[in-house]
C-alpha cells in the first residue's frame, strides 16, 4: 500500500493520470515542477522509461486543461483551491503568478460583488445620449446641404401656387 496517498498499487495503477496529480498535490500540499510531478507520478504508477516517454505530453496536456490545477509560472503547478482569486496577477508572458495564499473561504463577502458603477454603467448612458445628439445634428447639416434657403422658398411658392390652381378647380365644378 503506498503510504503517501493511503492506495493499493492495484488503484494507482487504474487511476487516470491526471487524478492521481490532483491526489499527490492534495496530500503533499506543496507545489512541484511538472517535471518532478511527473516522475513521482510515474514512480506511484511502476511506469518504465519508455511509458514514460510516450505519457509526459499528453500528461502535461491534460494538467494544463484540468481546471483543478494552476501554474505559478516557472513551470511550477499547484492546484488552484490553495490561492485566492484575489491574488492573481498576469505576468507579461501570460502566465498567471498567484500569491500564495491559502483559500478556505468559499463564502462571498460583500466587497467580492461587483457594483455597476465599477464598469462605468451610468458614463455608457451619457456617452450614447451624445452620440445620439451628434447623429440627428449631422442629419440636419445634410438635410440643409441638399437645399439652400432659395430653393426651399422657391418650392414653397410652386406649392402654393399650385393649391392656389386646384382650389380654383374646385370652385367652377
Amino acid at each position: 500500500m503506498s503510504s503517501l496517498l493511503n492506495l493499493e498499487p492495484e488503484h494507482i495503477k487504474e487511476m487516470a493520470m491526471v487524478d492521481l496529480a490532483y491526489r499527490f498535490l492534495t496530500e503533499t500540499k506543496k507545489p512541484y515542477t511538472f517535471n518532478e510531478l511527473f516522475r513521482e507520478l510515474s514512480q506511484l504508477k511502476g511506469l518504465t522509461e519508455e511509458e514514460m516517454k510516450g505519457l509526459i505530453a499528453q500528461i502535461y496536456t491534460e494538467i494544463n486543461l484540468d481546471g483543478r490545477f494552476l501554474c505559478l509560472g516557472d513551470n511550477q503547478w499547484g492546484l488552484k483551491r490553495w490561492y485566492l482569486v484575489e491574488a492573481q496577477e498576469e505576468t507579461a508572458e501570460g502566465a498567471l503568478r498567484r500569491n500564495k495564499y491559502l483559500d478556505d473561504d468559499d463564502d462571498f463577502d460583500d466587497e467580492d460583488l461587483i457594483e455597476d458603477d465599477d464598469y462605468g454603467i451610468d458614463d455608457i448612458g451619457d456617452e450614447l445620449d451624445r452620440i445620439a445628439e451628434e447623429e440627428d445634428e449631422e442629419e440636419e447639416e445634410e438635410e440643409e446641404e441638399l437645399y439652400d434657403d432659395d430653393e426651399i422658398e422657391d418650392m414653397d411658392d410652386e406649392e402654393a401656387e399650385e393649391s392656389e390652381v386646384e382650389d380654383e378647380d374646385l370652385d367652377t365644378k
